[in-house]
């Protein structure tokens, strides 16, 4: 037996033992010693592969396809900093429990701690994020070789799917030469079975009484959840949850409404109910996570996965598990309503619809955005001031919002959306701090001719510092904050293929612009003293409301 055909058989196992286990897609950072596997991986008849040429862009990639399939994805890379560069993405993935299948390619032992070049330690690079880590032995002629490769398969894909759902990391040492045997495709027989079953409690103390339910992201879409059944609860929602469309019984101007609550308000509130019941990840809004670290009402949160987060603060009741069983149990029908937040959330919104003609700020252009974008549009919203703003003049709940927050930081943003762009109609909404940051992310759009809207809203910096306390010390704030770039990203579209428009006004955001075909680039230029001068003003049409309910 040849070092060729154990090599051909370790990965050739490798990769069809991923596949039998759900993964259908892989991203590929090009390299040496990577050779074999991305070799394997381009034969193997279901799996459909992208080719990348950063590491660091290509597991954001993964990332969004990962978020769209709801399926576990690979990537693979040569040895080296190849594979460090996966740290900002596989952070994201283990925060966000986002199944990301990691194979770095390794110098085999010998190779390691001598000065052999493009040799770094890559064992256990990723403990701090990832599910389950292992290493591959060398490819050898040993009978327990091929058994042991498939086991260490079987043993990633528990964290693939259910409750211990997110990334997994397998370090794949290899020696030269390289070349597997590329006729041996007989080795890819195994079919796929997907596994995605989740357990859930089953004792569970049904809640009694009046309460405030908070949904935040959850891979839940409430499709089949009767919300008018629940009279005695009012539901807030988070804009990245699925399903917001046409939904009488939900509050999604809770970040505006808790922002502005009186301190007699909010203990009135906090006599309305009885309980409050939390759902997944802590939502966006920082005023609603304020509130809930305040109140003294008993909090029960419900989390899909046995790493429980529990900010912006420690529950009295945890339950872990399938959320459609936990609240099939957990509420009970009732025919009691309170409608104070539900009527304030409509006077809100119709606030917002009947004013925005008085605007031109960013916020005036995020309503026209999200008021002329096709339903069957999916937009990617990037951290920092996109999502805040989309949270705050969505009154249509109309639309599919996808984002990154487990980390919340702005890197990776336009690699992940053009993941997602993979399989959905995809516009991205972006400032130009983050957008340069991941500026090559555009290059996937280009090369896998993948069509999709980047909407850039450039203020010349980062705008979200304008509304912190650094803004008040103007001899340092521009400097180290506000960090103009003094970019014109025309050129970037034309870089990578995107049609370029640049708009001067609200109104040229119209449904045959932000509803194109093809690869479409669209900047908007903002001021950001005259962003927060119009939120604020906003903000004060909206304290007036909330001064006048009664809670």
């Amino acid at each position: 037996m040849t070092h060729q055909k154990h090599l051909t058989e370790q990965v050739f196992t490798l990769v069809d033992g991923l596949y039998s286990k759900g993964v259908s897609e892989v991203v590929i950072s090009p390299g040496s010693r990577s050779t074999p596997l991305a070799i394997a991986f381009e034969l193997h008849p279901y799996i459909k592969t992208y080719i990348h040429p950063d590491e660091r862009g290509a597991g954001f990639f993964a990332l969004g396809l990962s978020k769209v399939s709801k399926r576990p994805v690979s990537l693979l890379c040569t040895s080296g900093t190849a594979a460090a560069n996966y740290t900002p993405s596989v952070s994201e993935a283990g925060l966000m429990h986002i199944p990301l299948v990691v194979l770095t390619s390794d110098r085999p032992h010998e190779l390691r701690q001598v000065g052999a070049p493009q040799a770094i330690n890559q064992t256990n690079m990723f403990t701090n994020y990832v599910k389950y880590e292992t290493e591959l032995p060398i490819a050898d002629n040993s009978d327990t070789n091929i058994s042991h490769v498939f086991d260490r398969v079987l043993q990633a894909s528990q964290y693939f799917y259910g409750i211990n759902k997110g990334p997994v990391h397998i370090n794949v040492p290899v020696r030269e030469p390289l070349m597997p045997d590329v006729s041996r495709t007989d080795l890819f027989y195994r079919e796929q079975q997907l596994e995605n079953s989740v357990t859930y409690n089953t004792d569970i103390e049904p809640l009694v009484g009046n309460g405030l339910v908070i949904i935040g992201e959850t891979d839940y879409s409430f499709d089949d959840f009767d919300f008018d059944q629940y009279k005695n609860l009012t539901f807030i929602m988070d804009p990245r949850i699925d399903n917001r469309t046409e939904l009488s019984h939900v509050v999604t101007t809770h970040d505006l409404i808790f922002m502005n609550l009186t301190k007699e308000q909010e203990e009135n509130l906090n006599h309305r109910f009885d309980f409050i019941v939390r759902i997944g990840e802590a939502v966006t809004s920082k005023s609603t996570n304020q509130f809930l670290k305040r109140t003294t009402l008993p909090q029960i949160l419900i989390s899909e996965f046995n790493d429980v987060k529990t900010f912006p603060k420690t529950p009295n009741k945890v339950y872990v598990g399938n959320v459609k069983e936990t609240l099939k149990s957990l509420f009970i029908e009732s025919d009691y309503s309170d409608n104070v937040l539900y009527n304030l959330d409509k006077k809100i919104k119709v606030l917002i619809e009947e004013t925005m003609e008085d605007y031109t700020d960013e916020g005036r252009y995020m309503y026209e955005i999200i008021k002329n974008t096709y339903r069957t549009r999916r937009v990617f919203l990037s951290s920092s001031m996109p999502i805040r703003d989309f949270e705050r003049y969505d009154v249509f709940n109309q639309l599919k919002i996808y984002s990154n927050r487990g980390a919340n930081g702005i890197d990776g943003v336009v690699s992940s959306a053009f993941g997602v762009a993979t399989k959905e109609d995809m516009t991205l909404i972006i400032g130009d701090v983050a957008l340069n940051h991941d500026l090559n992310g555009l290059l996937m759009s280009k090369l896998e001719n993948i069509d999709g809207t980047v909407i850039c809203f450039n203020n010349n910096g980062g705008n979200i510092f304008s509304y912190l306390p650094q803004k008040e010390h103007d001899v340092y704030f521009e400097r180290l904050f506000g960090t103009p770039l003094n970019l014109d990203f025309s050129h970037a579209a034309k870089l990578y293929g995107f049609n370029y428009h640049l708009v001067n006004s609200p109104e040229d955001l119209t449904e045959e612009l932000l509803n194109q075909t093809g690869r479409v680039f669209i900047e908007i230029k903002t001021d950001r003293d005259d962003n927060k001068v119009q939120h604020n003003q906003l903000k004060e049409q909206v304290k007036d409301l909330v001064n006048d309910a009664r809670f």
